[in-house]
């Protein structure tokens, strides 16, 4: 646990002066030593309630059991993100302390949530992140009112404010992925469709530059860069073998190539609902979403091997064919809307 069994000069100064209703006025005149001083104290009454009460159950969640079983235990980004609720707990203290606390380990539970809430909002906002990520009609009606791709882009909104980083990757894609299947219900989807996904959403934020930049690019580029581990180690040093691949790369990539298509259909016929131009749309859909494949995508492969997903932006790359594609789904169309227009 982030105590001692023996508390602090610094702890037992901060338990007095909270008692006698002092301790906001004390940290706010005293010198920089005393509020150092009484800084280290507050996080040490409140280190333990953060990890039991926030810390703990986050990580269960996140299915961090190693990072949820002891604090010594804890992963560096998980480690991180408990010293910033810590931090925000210890302000919040300082701030609003300023009647007689009895139970103040009482009187800290009570304000975990908003405390830690407004430090992940203060946090975002010096990041030059929106401190509540909202996704803005605009992008909605470009995202075709898809609910998943706009859920996905509130979560892209989220991801970039935070300090998190995904290991090797950009984006947490097992995350959306996860979150993919809670939204919608479908469990087949893999990182791999979600990658695409994520590639169809920040093509659509990128027709408003100026906003795009200000809200994805910067935030974005004050993360920590990326960390590549050739291998997973055991605690013993064990190096772990890659894991077993469950089905061929040609599977995988006819069952991405469903999946985009499908999402693809949905996004043309609620932009031409919305009176958009059939051709135009199509056009514009089939280069998003088939025209640039995701950065991930050819990390396992040999150079030799394209696969079909690399034929398809081949395609889409060709004017010549891309026409006569054009042209097929237009006739599809009609057959695939039918239902809801009955």
């Amino acid at each position: 646990m982030p105590h001692s069994e023996q508390p602090s000069a610094a702890a037992e100064e901060v338990r007095r002066l909270a008692g006698a209703g002092e301790l906001a006025n004390r940290f706010q005149h005293g010198s920089r030593d005393e509020r150092r001083r009484l800084r280290a104290g507050a996080a040490e009454i409140a280190g333990p309630l953060v990890y039991e009460r926030v810390t703990r159950p986050v990580e269960r969640r996140r299915r961090h059991f190693e990072c949820a079983s002891a604090f010594h235990r804890m992963l560096p980004d998980c480690l991180d993100r408990f010293h910033d609720d810590v931090d925000a707990v210890v302000v919040d203290l300082f701030a609003y302390a300023k009647a007689p606390i009895l139970n103040l380990e009482g009187w800290l539970t009570s304000r975990l949530l908003r405390a830690t809430v407004d430090g992940y909002r203060r946090r975002r906002g010096e990041r030059g992140a929106p401190q509540k990520p909202r996704v803005p009609a605009w992008l909605a009606d470009e995202l075709g009112q898809d609910a998943w791709l706009v859920e996905l882009a509130k979560a892209i909104l989220e991801w970039v404010g935070t300090d998190t980083t995904a290991g090797s990757a950009l984006w947490p894609l097992i995350a959306f992925a996860e979150r993919r299947a809670r939204h919608t219900g479908d469990h087949t989807a893999g990182e791999a469709v979600v990658a695409a996904e994520v590639e169809i959403v920040l093509t659509a934020m990128r027709r408003r530059r100026a906003w795009y930049d200000k809200y994805v690019e910067r935030p974005l580029g004050r993360k920590q860069a990326q960390v590549w581990y050739p291998s997973q180690s055991s605690t013993d040093g064990h190096i772990e073998p890659p894991p077993l691949a469950l089905v061929e790369p040609d599977e995988r990539d006819e069952a991405v190539l469903h999946e985009l298509a499908n999402t693809s259909i949905e996004v043309m016929i609620a932009r031409i609902d919305r009176g958009e131009d059939a051709t135009a749309v199509i056009t514009d859909v089939l280069g998003t979403v088939f025209g640039s494949l995701p950065t991930a995508h050819d990390l396992e492969r040999l150079p030799a091997d394209e696969g079909a997903l690399h034929q398809a932006a081949a395609l889409i790359d060709d004017p010549v064919k891309l026409k006569r594609i054009v042209a097929a789904v237009l006739d599809l169309l009609p057959d695939l809307h039918r239902p809801s227009e009955q």
